[in-house]
């Protein structure tokens, strides 16, 4: 009895080691990691075309040359008189709004050059 229970313990302490084992395992293969630049082809618009402004006449008409500037508007208009009045202040912001209107456009510009120039391809 003796012999049987040394027989059984040295086989629950080998455990499976006497049993055909599976291979080791294959290593992992080495992933090598490549960087590729590719550079993008970003749409460049044309600029719009320049403004094309047209001349506007201004005309004075104080109390001592209005009947001169009737008959001078209305030859122009052909029979028609039509005054649009502006007081000095109003004149004065609406060329305070011009003025605010082409600084705006003149910003707008440098940003649309400035990212135009950015995303330039360069080469052929």
């Amino acid at each position: 009895m003796r012999i049987a229970t040394s027989f059984l313990m040295i086989a629950f302490l080998s455990g499976c080691s006497f049993m055909k084992s599976d291979p080791l395992p294959t290593p992992e293969p080495i992933i090598k990691t490549v960087t590729e630049y590719k550079t993008l082809e970003i749409y460049q618009p044309q600029l719009p075309k320049r403004i094309d402004l047209q001349d506007v006449e201004f005309f004075v008409v104080t109390e001592k040359n209005l009947e001169e500037q009737i008959a001078r508007i209305s030859k122009m208009q052909d029979g028609t008189f039509v005054i649009f009045g502006l007081t000095p202040q109003d004149y004065e912001n609406m060329a305070y709004n011009l003025q605010e209107l082409r600084r705006y456009i003149r910003q707008q510009k440098e940003i649309i050059i400035y990212y135009r120039d950015a995303t330039k391809v360069e080469g052929p």
